[in-house]
């Protein structure tokens, strides 16, 4: 009977401190939603990004493993789910301005670049972009880079 009581015990003690660290988390995560992003951004966003990368910034499907109709690679996920976050920065910078011919002259695919946007805009959307991760990839990316 004692045993049952502790074991009993135990998984009350397990459940409030599983509460505490997931209420936190949802806290962090609400917070992260919380922050302002421009219109602008939004819009920049959408007029050249979203027609590959998605609307909601998840990428077209299988990218990993399929190529398009011109045997290019399928864009990848901005949101966090793919490797986006594995790039500093300034990569990301020189990618979203320039495209892949700025690292490859014989690129031949369809990141050619947005030399149409402004410095500021293509920091604008490396944030905006940086904000749809979820907090532990932005703690993780933050520690590396900043």
């Amino acid at each position: 009977m004692r045993t049952a009581a502790l074991i009993i015990v135990a998984l009350i003690i397990a459940f409030f401190l599983y509460q505490a660290f997931s209420n936190q988390s949802i806290e962090e995560e609400v917070a992260q939603a919380q922050k302002p992003i421009h219109p602008e951004t939004i819009a920049a966003y959408q007029n050249n990004c979203a027609s590959c990368h998605g609307v909601n910034l998840q990428g077209q499907e299988d990218w990993q493993n399929t190529l398009d109709e011109d045997g290019h690679r399928l864009a990848p996920p901005l949101n966090g789910t793919g490797h986006t976050w594995h790039h500093s920065p300034d990569y990301l910078f020189q990618v979203i301005k320039y495209g892949f011919p700025s690292f490859d002259p014989n690129y031949e695919g369809k990141m050619l670049g947005n030399d149409s946007l402004s410095e500021e805009e293509v920091w604008q959307l490396i944030t905006y972009i940086r904000q749809e991760w979820p907090a532990q990839i932005q703690d993780v990316y933050n520690s590396r880079y900043e």
